[in-house]
């Protein structure tokens, strides 16, 4: 059984598709964090998926797999702090009226419970 080379850090990589060209790259620039490669999918749309490579010691790729999920998630608790008042990236198109509707109503329920609190302290 052979045991898995050491890995010393993990580094995020964001593909493209050129929205003029339609050919596909990767970003240049290295990610040390899933939520720094969600922000690269905030300022380009052109970003249409995610990887992870595991780096050995001696600087050496060892292993490879999709992180467009770890990315996709990070984005959106990224939404979730109020990083953004409209939708980063169509990778989460489909979840982000959701979250700034739970987020408004999150806002109105906690104005009402002050206000209750409030009135409750002058009785």
């Amino acid at each position: 059984m052979t045991t898995p080379p050491p890995v010393d850090r993990i580094e995020f990589y964001v593909r493209f598709v050129d929205s003029r060209t339609g050919n596909p790259g990767i970003y240049e620039s290295v990610f040390d964090t899933a939520r720094e490669a969600a922000g690269q999918f905030a300022e380009d749309d052109d970003a249409v998926s995610a990887m992870k490579v595991a780096i050995s010691p001696e600087g050496r790729p060892v292993a490879m797999s999709d992180a467009t999920d770890e990315v996709r998630a990070a984005l959106i608790e990224m939404v979730w702090e109020d990083l953004y008042e409209t939708c980063p990236h169509p990778i989460i198109g489909d979840v982000f009226d959701d979250i700034i509707a739970e987020m408004e109503q999150n806002a109105r329920e906690e104005e009402e419970h002050i206000r209750i609190e409030r009135a409750m302290i002058h009785i």
